[in-house]
């Protein structure tokens, strides 16, 4: 078996790699050679000379993101396993990788920030079982892409983050370059794209303030995947309710 490990930070190469062997050895399967790839473009030039068993895909890359890569390797080899791992599940990188995973294409997309017990899961889904691996955080993003009408948009899914995070207006302002106005602008239209009711008008519980509990329960629920806006519409009022018993999920006074 032939491997190629496309990621930038020395540490997650290693880390990367132990994981590999670990999965290959739990299965008997014999690894001839590992390489490893520093940029994007480093990647292409070397799945262009090999032909790689698993290509283990970072997606911010340097010179060339993951996607793209994949997509010029995919190009020459349309049943090459690619295996992205990331930290990131942006809505952004969810609908680029919809547009070049070619149909024969065996695949799969991982979070850095889930367990090595789910990294191998993925390994031997896509190396040993042929299927591909979905992280659920990602197929919730996929699920809301499709259910949206009107879709974030990545600015407007950064200020999410930020707003889940605890940031104040203030804050988002000067990490964004923007007037501290602008912030205060920002916010209240993106509350009125997502919690806006059947009728098109802002929900009375809504308001305004964007740091409220309730608020902030809604945006770290929408940004995990675990409701959607048309969720927000069927339980109104009795979403933090809904919330704790349909997830646990409760919000931090």
């Amino acid at each position: 078996m032939k491997i190629l490990i496309a990621e930038d930070l020395p540490s997650l190469q290693d880390h990367a790699r132990a994981l590999l062997e670990r999965s290959f050895a739990e299965k008997n399967v014999p690894i001839s050679e590992i390489q490893k790839a520093s940029t994007g473009l480093d990647a292409v030039k070397k799945a262009a000379q090999n032909q790689f068993d698993l290509i283990l895909m970072d997606i911010a890359m340097p010179e060339l993101n993951g996607i793209k890569a994949a997509s010029e390797i995919w190009a020459r080899q349309p049943r090459a396993k690619i295996l992205f791992w990331s930290q990131y599940h942006y809505e952004a990188y969810i609908r680029e990788l919809g547009k070049i995973v070619p149909d024969e294409a065996i695949h799969g997309y991982v979070l850095k920030t889930e367990s090595d017990e789910k990294m191998i899961d993925a390994i031997n889904s896509v190396v040993f079982f042929d299927l591909p691996y979905i992280a659920p955080a990602v197929e919730a993003v996929k699920a809301r892409l499709k259910e949206r009408s009107s879709a974030v948009t990545d600015l407007e899914y950064e200020t999410l983050l930020d707003i889940a995070a605890g940031l104040t207006d203030k804050a988002i302002a000067q990490k964004e370059h923007i007037s501290y106005r602008g912030a205060q602008n920002r916010l209240s239209m993106l509350l009125a794209k997502l919690l806006k009711g059947e009728d098109g008008y802002l929900k009375e519980s809504a308001g305004i303030e964007v740091y409220n509990p309730r608020v902030r329960l809604i945006f770290e629920a929408l940004r995990r995947g675990l409701i959607t806006q048309n969720d927000l519409s069927s339980h109104g009022q009795g979403v933090e309710e809904w919330l704790y018993s349909e997830f646990g999920y409760e919000v931090e006074k």
